[in-house]
């Protein structure tokens, strides 16, 4: 006589074998990989992520020329200069409107 399949037997197979993967061996991801091998890819993983972060920190730097860096410095001071030097002016201006205002 044959045995009948149950229609959650897969499933509870399949969820068996998970909780034996997590019991046996924390960090791994796949049936069948040992736990070494898990930490290893994960340490590859880590290196190659730190290694692109310092290729595009020196991509930054490169890009961010000495003579660009003082041309913002000077054209950021002008804005400033300019700002400090209109500002009273404006303050007067708006005294002004508000005086108008209240009349």
């Amino acid at each position: 006589m044959a045995t009948r399949k149950r229609p959650r037997a897969a499933k509870d197979t399949v969820g068996q074998e998970a909780a034996r993967l997590r019991r046996g061996a924390p960090g791994k991801r796949f049936i069948g990989e040992r736990a070494g091998q898990s930490r290893e890819a994960k340490r590859q993983e880590l290196d190659r992520v730190v290694r692109m972060a310092e290729e595009h920190r020196r991509e930054e730097l490169g890009q961010a020329s000495v003579t660009g860096i003082l041309v913002e410095l000077f054209v950021d001071s002008l804005r400033l200069a300019s700002s400090l030097i209109l500002a009273p002016y404006r303050i007067l201006e708006a005294v002004r409107r508000g005086r108008k205002a209240e009349a």
